[in-house]
């Protein structure tokens, strides 16, 4: 099992990138400059419309731009992020193209909520991102029927779900005794670790606390792929797994409430 892939996506740092284009915060060639460094050169391989196409990423920019355009806000978030891991699908239909897409390439999807006003239906486009040796290669699936509704958590919420389960694994660590010499610095490896997840940063506009949370989240992250991966020690997985569920749910707080923001302050 991937460690890595259960605590951090690319797809974070992406959504954010994006939403700040969408509102006119961040120019489309630092958006596309910062997603080339998450996942190189990115391609648009299939849309609805042809499921044949292979387009510049800005293409896709074009098409989101053009979904939302006169969505309104107050019915939530315009992109979200979505995360799965074992025992936690992700909040999309069940066994749909999409669904198994995003289950499958260890990186999870975007939702982009289409502009359907004044219709009484729903249209999303689901951005699905597939690694290979060229860089990124993304899907964009379309879905009329309703989503499953997400769970929708404040930063402080998330933050505080996030921050208890952190502190009960590690109280049932240190009960345990738990000691090991293979790492000679964890704080430094934790650290290091960290400041890859972050890698290659977010936007200037990114609100304080959509960033505090991402920075508690890649922290635990960087903290579980420590003990698992780099000290080779799995006798306390349980106690460190049963964060994998907080550390993705922090993850998409976060970006809910950015778009939010990036939203209110265009």
């Amino acid at each position: 099992m991937d460690m890595r892939e259960q605590v951090w996506s690319p797809l974070q740092n992406t959504a954010i990138w994006m939403g700040a284009w969408l509102y006119g915060h961040e120019p489309a060639d630092d958006a596309l400059a910062a997603l080339s460094q998450l996942g190189g050169t990115q391609r648009l391989v299939s849309t609805p419309d042809d499921v044949s196409t292979t387009r510049p990423f800005i293409d896709a920019l074009s098409l989101i731009r053009e979904s939302t355009a006169g969505a309104d806000p107050a019915d939530g978030p315009t992109l979200r992020l979505i995360l799965s891991g074992p025992g936690d699908p992700p909040a999309l239909l069940v066994n749909s193209p999409a669904t198994i897409a995003a289950t499958r390439n260890g990186q999870g999807a975007l939702v982009v909520r289409a502009d359907t006003s004044g219709t009484g239906e729903e249209r999303h486009l689901i951005l699905v991102p597939e690694q290979t040796e060229r860089g990124t290669d993304w899907t964009i699936f379309e879905e009329t029927q309703r989503l499953p509704s997400p769970a929708w958590l404040s930063p402080g919420d998330a933050d505080a779900l996030l921050s208890q389960a952190t502190d009960e694994s590690a109280a049932l660590i240190e009960a345990m005794g738990y000691k090991s010499d293979k790492v000679p610095n964890p704080r430094l490896t934790v650290g290091t670790l960290a400041d890859f997840y972050d890698t290659p940063g977010l936007p200037l506009s990114t609100p304080g606390r959509s960033a505090k949370l991402f920075a508690r989240a890649d922290r635990v992250a960087a903290i579980i792929e420590t003990v698992t991966d780099r000290v080779d020690d799995h006798s306390l997985d349980p106690q460190l797994f049963r964060l994998w569920r907080h550390v993705r749910a922090a993850r998409i707080a976060g970006v809910d409430y950015a778009l939010m923001d990036f939203a209110r302050g265009a």
